[in-house]
């Protein structure tokens, strides 16, 4: 993205006193201002600075990064900008934005964010007219910083639902570029709400067929919902509209806190849901309810934390109570598999359903497709290993889980291969079982990451060309 600024006199002159008092140390430095919000609403930008010269005329004299920070009021937006670079040839802003054609000019905005195709226009001329900017240019648009959060605990349930949401991208074998690119919440997080959902900070989509519902077109009355969404252009697929509407009713019973997003690769087609309905300080965590529906196979991944962001380790009597249900959840949906598995249905390496994650918590959060490291168990594993020796080397005996003594495990690539390839996960599925799994996740307790992939596999050669591009 793309984004102009036209200083004001003090804030020149301010300017170059940090340019002059960082500068002479060879430090790096960061300036702030505040503009007016209905503008600013994207997070990072590649940041024209403009100053006015003797003439009274404005002048592109440096580039550099913005990102949003908390609003300074009502109206207002603080931003902070940093790699700043100065250009040895300050360029006239009349000039470089005469080269526009008209569609563009009309999407143009004096001051603030452009719109992607202007933006662009805007970055290519510039590139043009002042070839030398094209190393600090790159630098700048390289230069994505982490999200530091802290030990907020509603963060802690946004990155979870951020990986959860990685996870069954993987698990269709979809690469999704689009979710390293999001943007980090302005104003701080409160525990005692409902935290925001992963899916809305990540930016707007540039081909219709990625965005599924956005924010602008929610609403608050479920019952208006399913008619809004049927008017969508976007779904056509009688298959996909069908398990939308089937997806949509599940969720609005429980909450209309949801964001969407759809993915198509290959003649595939993967609807990713965000949902939570409780405040973090009641959250238990999150779940993944991964639907195949052209194979009928159902995978539910539930999260659990480590109690250290390096080398901790999960203590199930520490968590009793909630494990106790949560157990008993996952056998119930074990058994109902093994009870309608038949012998014509698909050969699975593990064909039960339920399996747990443990992973670190984390406190910053990288603008990239990593996912957070983790340990994944099959729940009969899972619970196998409460019971294994190697792992009483608590105080006291305590059983514990951790990178030190579990002797073994699935990590994230293996893992979500195994679904990817139909390894693992049930056979003969059924819509509603899947409805139940998400009731049981809301009364859980629990933030969702629902899943639901259509459509037939892809080629062989094909997946494999992808992943040897993907590394």
């Amino acid at each position: 993205m793309v984004a102009i600024i036209k200083c004001r006199e003090d804030e020149d002159e301010y300017l170059e006193f940090l340019e002059k008092l960082h500068q002479s140390r060879r430090h790096d430095w960061e300036w702030s201002f505040t503009r007016g919000r209905a503008l600013w609403s994207k997070g990072r930008h590649l940041l024209l600075i403009a100053s006015m010269d003797t003439d009274g005329r404005f002048e592109v004299t440096r580039v550099g990064k913005s990102v949003r920070r908390r609003g300074a009021k009502d109206q207002d937006q603080q931003l902070r900008v940093t790699h700043v670079r100065r250009l040895r040839r300050p360029l006239r802003l009349a000039e470089l934005l005469d080269g526009l054609t008209a569609a563009q000019q009309r999407h143009l905005v004096e001051e603030g964010h452009q719109s992607k195709g202007t933006g662009e226009a805007i970055r290519a001329r510039l590139l043009r007219l002042r070839p030398e900017l094209t190393e600090a240019v790159q630098l700048i648009e390289g230069a994505i910083d982490s999200w530091d959060f802290g030990d907020s605990r509603a963060a802690q349930e946004v990155a979870l639902q951020r990986d959860a949401t990685l996870g069954v991208t993987r698990m269709a074998g979809m690469q999704a570029p689009q979710l390293a690119e999001w943007d980090p919440p302005a104003e701080e997080l409160y525990d005692d709400t409902v935290p925001p959902l992963f899916l809305d900070m990540v930016g707007a989509a540039s081909h219709p067929d990625e965005l599924f519902d956005s924010s602008e077109h929610r609403s608050q009355d479920s019952s208006a919902r399913p008619d809004m969404m049927s008017n969508q252009q976007a779904l056509e697929d009688h298959l996909v509209m069908h398990d939308t509407r089937a997806m949509h009713g599940w969720l609005s019973e429980e909450t209309d806190h949801v964001a969407w997003r759809r993915f198509r690769e290959h003649g595939r087609t993967l609807l990713v849901a965000n949902a939570n309905r409780t405040q973090a300080e009641q959250a238990l965590g999150c779940d993944i309810i991964f639907y195949n529906v052209t194979r009928h196979s159902l995978v539910l991944v539930q999260y659990k934390k480590l109690d250290a962001e390096r080398g901790g380790f999960y203590y199930p009597s520490r968590d009793r109570k909630n494990l106790a249900k949560e157990l008993l959840r996952m056998r119930s949906l074990d058994r109902y598999a093994e009870r309608h598995a038949g012998p014509a249905d698909e050969q699975r390496l593990d064909p039960s359903p339920s399996w747990i994650k443990l992973c670190h918590p984390r406190s910053v959060l990288p603008h990239t497709t990593e996912m957070i490291h983790g340990m994944y168990f099959s729940r009969r594993q899972f619970e196998s290993l409460r019971d294994d020796a190697r792992l009483k080397d608590g105080r006291g005996g305590a059983v514990r889980f951790g990178y030190k003594n579990v002797p073994s495990y699935l990590d994230n690539t293996l893992f979500t291969r195994l679904v990817e390839t139909g390894q693992i996960g049930t056979t003969g599925t059924s819509t509603d079982l899947v409805r139940q799994q998400v009731i049981r996740s809301f009364r859980g307790q629990r933030n969702l990451v629902l899943a639901t992939l259509s459509g037939e596999e892809a080629p062989q050669s094909v997946r494999n060309a992808q992943r040897r591009a993907g590394r």
